[in-house]
């Protein structure tokens, strides 16, 4: 891999803190598949069979070859509120996704010949004395064209529109968001914290639309936790935890079995509770 990394910094008092960082960046990556899950074909085994494919091409996946651009600015505007922004631009060859094909939770590698992966990342965080608040936001897209290893997990139709057609991967969300707060009691050393995260769903097919074509619905998620750091003398001692997932126990599905790689619908986890103990060394 051949990278390098430039940044510069700049602030409106030459003797003060620095308060301003620009970067920007370029990256060459070599990404092979997961060898675990490349099988050896069996297509033929199958011939004359009702579980015998439409599409009996099956070439070896291929390791992943990428130009991945990316720059960057941070600001600190105050003592302890910062802003910042990324925006990334990755070109792949024999772009490497996993899909689910069939009932089987299984998954297999598969190349787009051609892919593209865009985005803009910001943030912004704010810590005060025993209080810290944040929040991140990102719009992003993912897209690849035309099959190149795998061709029997897919149907006819959607390999013939896939060869000539860029379509969004099924981990592809256009927007996601998450923001936070924290409180540390001094006395206690108590921690509180909720969290909000939350996205505009991710891809599906609908009748009459191209793979991919449309997004499920958007979903929200609130969080709380309260950690406790306890003093036992031994190392730096032990910290229990307490978690409440999905607070307003929200219904919602990650993925509704459409599409292209996905076999199965998934619904996000329902509300939880989650108590933990921890030796810190």
């Amino acid at each position: 891999m051949k990278s390098w990394h430039q940044s510069s910094t700049s602030s409106s008092e030459p003797q003060g803190p620095e308060t301003t960082t620009f970067t920007a960046g370029y990256s060459r990556y070599f990404v092979p598949p997961a060898f675990e899950l490349v099988a050896e074909p069996t297509i033929n085994l199958f011939a004359n069979t009702t579980a015998a494919p439409a599409i009996t091409q099956d070439t070896t996946s291929k390791a992943e070859r990428d130009h991945y651009f990316d720059v960057g600015a941070s600001q600190i505007i105050l003592p302890g509120l910062k802003v910042g922004v990324d925006a990334y631009y990755k070109l792949a060859n024999n772009l490497i996704d996993e899909g689910q094909f069939g009932a089987p939770i299984l998954l297999t590698p598969v190349n787009y010949h051609h892919g593209i992966v865009k985005g803009v990342e910001a943030l912004l965080s704010y810590e005060v004395g025993d209080w810290s608040f944040y929040g991140n936001f990102a719009a992003s897209k993912v897209l690849g064209k035309e099959i190149t290893s795998s061709q029997f997990s897919f149907a006819p139709d959607e390999l013939a529109f896939i060869a000539g057609h860029y379509i969004h991967l099924d981990h592809d969300q256009t927007y996601t968001y998450s923001a936070g707060v924290k409180y540390r009691v001094s006395t206690t050393r108590t921690l509180f914290s909720t969290d909000l995260a939350a996205g505009s769903g991710l891809r599906a097919t609908s009748p009459g639309r191209s793979p991919k074509g449309t997004s499920l619905p958007s979903y929200q998620q609130v969080n709380l936790s309260v950690v406790q750091p306890i003093e036992t003398g031994l190392d730096k001692g032990l910290e229990l935890r307490f978690d409440l997932l999905n607070v307003f126990d929200q219904v919602y599905q990650i993925r509704n079995g459409s599409g292209v790689g996905v076999g199965n619908p998934q619904l996000g986890l329902r509300r939880t509770f989650l108590a933990g103990l921890t030796q810190r060394f």
